[in-house]
Formats: C-alpha cells, sequence, structure tokens
C-alpha cells in the first residue's frame, strides 16, 4: 500500500480532523482543533503540519505551529511541534512524519508535551530537554507578600489590556487575544507592571491555572498571590502550575514538584531554556 506524506494547509482540517478523536483530550471541540492547529491567526506560513496518506485518506499528521520570537537578541524563527499520531496499522512509518522537521535547520523547534515514547525519540535525534518538572503553587502568600497585595491590583479588560500594554507585549496580545483557552492579566504595583498569560488545565477534575508567559519575573514572585486573585476569578483555579525554569532564581518555599519533560531543538547555543515560554503553541488553544 502506497504511503505518501507531504505538508498541507487549512484545507485538509476535514480530512485530517477525524485522526485527533484518537487522542484522551476529550475537552476539544472540533473548533478548538480547527483553531490550534489551523487556523491560529499569526503565521502567514501555508503549512500547518506534515500528514501521511494511505490511497487518499489520512492516516497520520504531525502539526507545525511557525511564528517569528524575539530569542537571544535576534528574530528568530520558531516552529513548534504539536499532534504527533498515526493510526496504528501505520505506525511502522511514523518517522516519515518526523524527518520533514529534520530538515529545519534554521527554526528552532520546540516540542512542548510529548508522549515519553515521542520523547525518547526526539531525544535520540538530538533535541535537548527544555524542562523536566512543573512547580504547583498553593495560593497561599507569606505575610511580606500578602501585604504588598494590599497596594496591587490587576486588569484583564480588553480595552485596558490594549491600553496599557505597549510593544512587544502589545503585538502578543493582539495576536493572542482571540485564543480560546488564553487568560491574559496585567498585574501592577505603584509604576511596575507584569503582563501574564495562563491557560486552563484540569488534574484529577482539579482547575489550575498554568502560566505561559510573564513579563516581569521578578514582580511576579514578588507579587505571585495577585496572578492567583485574578486567576481564581476567571477560571475558579485552585492553585498555579509554573515550569520550573521561570523560577530558576527566586525562591518558592511552598511549591510542589511535578515531573514535566519538554524538549527543544534550538539553532543557537545562545538560545537557552529560560528564554522559551508556552505561547504561539499549543498551549494557545488546547483544553485539559
Amino acid at each position: 500500500m502506497a504511503i505518501e506524506v507531504r505538508p498541507v494547509g487549512v484545507e485538509a482540517f476535514d480530512d485530517i480532523y477525524p485522526l485527533f478523536l484518537g487522542f484522551p483530550t476529550k475537552r476539544m471541540s472540533k473548533e478548538d482543533w480547527r483553531w490550534m492547529l489551523f487556523t491560529y491567526p499569526w503565521s502567514d506560513s501555508p503549512h500547518r503540519g506534515y500528514a501521511m496518506y494511505a490511497n487518499g485518506k489520512a492516516v497520520g499528521f504531525l502539526g507545525t505551529i511557525f511564528s517569528a520570537r524575539p530569542l537571544a537578541g535576534q528574530m528568530e524563527r520558531v516552529c513548534s511541534l504539536s499532534s504527533w499520531i498515526v493510526l496504528k496499522e501505520y505506525r511502522h512509518a511514523s518517522l516519515s512524519l518526523v524527518t520533514p522537521i529534520l530538515k529545519l535547520r534554521d527554526y528552532t523547534i520546540l516540542n512542548p508535551t510529548p508522549s515519553p515514547v515521542a520523547y525518547d525519540i526526539f531525544y535520540k535525534l538530538g533535541f535537548k530537554p527544555l524542562e523536566s518538572e512543573r512547580l504547583i503553587l498553593p495560593p497561599l502568600p507569606g505575610i511580606p507578600e500578602a501585604v504588598r497585595a494590599l497596594s496591587g491590583s490587576v486588569v484583564q479588560s480588553r480595552e485596558a489590556l490594549e491600553r496599557e500594554l505597549t510593544g512587544e507585549e502589545h503585538a502578543i496580545y493582539r495576536d493572542l487575544s482571540s485564543s480560546p483557552v488564553a487568560q491574559h492579566v496585567l498585574l501592577r504595583r505603584g509604576e511596575r507592571k507584569c503582563y501574564v498569560i495562563a491557560t486552563s488545565i484540569h488534574r484529577k477534575g482539579i482547575p489550575f491555572a498554568e502560566i505561559q508567559y510573564i513579563g516581569d519575573r521578578d514582580f511576579f514572585w514578588e507579587h505571585r498571590i495577585l496572578a492567583h486573585v485574578a486567576l481564581l476569578r476567571s477560571t475558579q483555579a485552585v492553585g498555579l502550575l509554573v515550569d520550573s525554569r521561570f523560577a530558576r532564581g527566586h525562591r518558592t518555599p511552598l511549591a510542589l514538584r511535578w515531573s514535566l519533560r519538554r524538549l527543544y531543538r534550538p539553532t543557537r547555543k545562545e538560545i537557552t531554556p529560560e528564554m522559551i515560554d508556552g505561547l504561539y503553541s499549543e498551549m494557545m488553544g488546547l483544553r485539559w
């Protein structure tokens, strides 16, 4: 049986959508899948991934979410991978979907949610660890943090965010404000501000807010309780989930630690894990 792998665009969504029903993520609607992988607004690339076809039927897929990000002093082309799936009877050819990815030598490639099997495969293919654990933060501030929070505030309205965000962060908001899952919060205290983007995630039925972007990490860790207050209101999250690389250099005495493995392949050694956030990836559309 002839198998063909080719790049696909928006027009291929209806062919490929039945494959997504094989994932355990049951919170995703058809339109969620469409936005996350095919109609997200920030990329002008015609390609949305690579599909495997057998006799004209889509039997496998690997999503490619392209973006351009400022990393290590220059604009970097980034490809974030998502949703690698192949029907069981064609899994002997699964690596044929990875081959064109490996040829993207001028892209930093991210693999934010690999399965254990995929992690081992991509690691052997030269990808490096991006993350190894996630922090679970309860809404329990220390006394100094609680006192600071009393003089702080949060902004979440579209009008205020459009008005107060500037430069690169205004561009981020413009690109991602249509995300069906992202929560945009601006933390404020005095003259300082910190833009935070989070998404909802459920673990054993318990809602958390997973932090995908922190504009000012020093401010965030000094005033974390402000983010708890805002995200409890909008997502009912009982706690925050934060990749541990976002906390380096900061004390997190009440945090629990949860194993989490992410991978990347940077084009330059100057691009370190701390520079990589969860934006412009499947995290902007995934419902857990």
